[in-house]
């Protein structure tokens, strides 16, 4: 079930996994310089909202020389803002533009949101609506049922792809080759960690065609328990996930049973509404 033995050690959250950094490609068809840029972007975090060149540096692997460069010419074009005080580059408005044409175009999100936020409010959970982008896991909506303070959870928050149950339902709604590439290229990365790993997640995959969910217990933070659900939409390449997730605490593993349960006839609802609708831009508030 992805539940945690009482002598396992304390897990603590690592929001930088699953971030990919790649600044170059021996094929001829990628441009290096662009790729160098987007991972200058993909730098800033959460937890990174002020970046100096030499911490870009460390963080992309790129010499100083290119990073300034480049740090001047993002900043001319909107995406960074200089903060003279701190000597430091943060996010500027204008990378808010490429990413609203993609939300703003997402047909599930608006028809799921009312029945997130009910069960958010039902089960007193936390509802979220994620999208799989490479080895992590981005919030496309999010329904708060619990209060968490130490993370606004909104559109675009990221969570790694591995250790979470949004995630796992994600590699669980793979087809099995696609799936197992997956696997090959998640072996490297995750090192003595991945024979344990591969367990849990082929454990979720069956939990998925047993029930329709997977249940995942302080795997990516010990305070947390989460269950999830896949949606597949469109032409099956865009791989989404419910999730509801809450306190450890507060969680039995009845209560996830149930919120599982719950999770799965949301995401049917969500798909006989999707039938019935009009496309419209899910970024809209009535």
């Amino acid at each position: 079930m992805g539940r945690p033995s009482r002598k396992d050690k304390a897990v603590v959250p690592d929001y930088s996994e699953g971030i990919e950094t790649k600044t170059e490609d021996d094929d001829l068809r990628f441009n290096n310089s662009l790729a160098r840029g987007l991972a200058i972007i993909r730098a800033f975090q959460i937890d990174r909202q002020l970046l100096g060149n030499l911490e870009l540096a460390e963080l992309t692997g790129l010499p100083k020389s290119t990073i300034s460069r480049l740090t001047f010419t993002l900043m001319q074009l909107g995406y960074l803002c200089y903060r003279e005080p701190f000597g430091k580059y943060e996010l500027a408005a204008g990378v808010v533009g490429l990413a609203y044409p993609y939300l703003a175009n997402q047909p599930v999100p608006p028809i799921a949101r009312p029945l997130m936020a009910a069960l958010a409010k039902k089960s007193g959970t936390n509802v979220g609506l994620g999208v799989r982008e490479g080895l992590s896991v981005l919030y496309l909506e999010y329904a708060q049922g619990v209060v968490q303070a130490a993370r606004p959870q909104r559109a675009g928050f990221r969570i790694p792809l591995v250790r979470t149950a949004t995630g796992r339902a994600c590699i669980a709604a793979m087809r099995a080759d696609e799936r197992e590439k997956l696997f090959e290229r998640l072996q490297p990365a995750y090192g003595s960690h991945w024979r344990k790993l591969k367990g849990q997640l082929q454990d979720a995959v069956a939990q998925v065609d047993d029930r329709g969910y997977c249940i995942a217990a302080g795997t990516f933070s010990s305070g947390t328990h989460a269950v999830a659900t896949p949606f597949v939409y469109g032409d099956g390449r865009t791989l989404l996930a419910f999730n509801s997730q809450g306190r450890a605490q507060d969680l039995s593993p009845a209560a996830m049973t149930r919120n599982g349960k719950r999770l799965v006839e949301m995401a049917q609802e969500v798909r006989r509404l999707l039938a019935l609708s009009t496309p419209t831009p899910s970024l809209g508030r009535q």
